[in-house]
């Protein structure tokens, strides 16, 4: 057997071998959400290691927190004019509106997702932080360790106040957690779309034409944390307190993008160190229930039931 036909076979297999390490992954998600496309954002956080399992690679793994809105994290001491131009009104989202310093890209980078398994086997909890930060090889009273601190006690705060209903810290337990809110597999997960480069951070868009909004009374919200490998906090939002929107925004570089919007009516379980100066920055009253809305940046996801009148854009 020739050298060249070695090499040949070699790379048959492990081309072979790569495919079905992924098909494994895709058919896992398929089997559990069959009429469910996996969204590209999730597709980018998914790694896998030789034998076709979801790995986040050894630890210790960098992650970047870019541009994070402080209205996703539960434990911010303070919210700034810059974090409050994330947030705007209802009735100000018309076509030709100017919506200025916007964040829609990834607002978490570097981190992918565990395994159900190994997931599991992490402690997360800030009463374990020392064994947290020794299981992950991050140093302790370094940025990364800063941002594991925050993100567990953000999650546990969160809790307290009933905003957050469940932590998913693998793929698997966000999945079931949906499945189990719906009662459905037929299910639906939308996310904010560039038609385009989506690597810009703060800047300008324009909306282009009027909004569609999603007509189910219930949805799923799931925003990632800073953390060394892929966690979401998911809540659930019901029509009553709150509405959800897809936009068609132009970018000022002429990007065009598919934008989800969430407009909250009951904000009776923010932070409520936050209210007061969130209704002096818009300039409205609390009892007028104003409709707050914010953009879900590209990372972030939107679960709903399927729905034959969901036509989005």
């Amino acid at each position: 057997m020739t050298p060249l036909l070695i090499f040949c076979i070699i790379m048959i297999f492990t081309s072979a071998h790569a495919d079905s390490s992924k098909s494994s992954i895709w058919n896992e998600w398929h089997a559990m959400l069959p009429n469910t496309p996996m969204p590209d954002i999730i597709k980018e956080l998914i790694k896998t290691d030789e034998l076709g399992h979801m790995s986040a690679g050894n630890f210790p793994n960098p992650f970047e927190v870019r541009a994070y809105p402080v209205i996703y994290h539960g434990n911010a001491d303070h919210l700034s004019v810059d974090d409050v131009r994330q947030l705007f009104l209802e009735k100000d989202m018309k076509p030709g509106a100017v919506m200025k310093e916007v964040t829609l890209a990834r607002t978490v980078g570097g981190s992918s997702f565990l395994s159900l398994e190994e997931a599991d086997s992490i402690p997360f909890s800030s009463a374990q932080l020392p064994q947290i930060l020794d299981r992950l090889a991050v140093v302790p009273g370094s940025t990364e360790a800063n941002h594991i601190e925050d993100t567990l006690r953000g999650t546990e705060a969160s809790y307290s106040r009933g905003w957050i209903k469940f932590c998913a810290t693998s793929l698997e337990s966000m999945i079931n957690f949906v499945i189990s809110e719906f009662g459905n597999h037929d299910l639906k997960v939308i996310t904010t779309t560039f038609h385009g480069k989506d690597e810009q951070q703060k800047t300008t868009y324009t909306i282009a034409t009027e909004g569609k909004e999603l007509p189910e009374e219930k949805l799923v919200a799931c925003h990632p944390q800073p953390y060394p490998y892929t966690i979401y906090n998911c809540h659930v939002l019901h029509k009553k307190g709150a509405k959800a929107y897809r936009v068609p925004l132009v970018r000022k570089d002429g990007t065009i993008v598919s934008a989800t919007v969430v407009c909250h009516f009951d904000t009776s379980k923010w932070n409520p160190n936050f209210l007061p100066f969130i209704f002096q920055e818009l300039k409205v009253k609390p009892e007028t229930n104003p409709g707050i809305c914010h953009f879900l940046p590209k990372d972030h996801l939107l679960w709903t039931l399927n729905n034959d009148k969901l036509l989005l854009y």
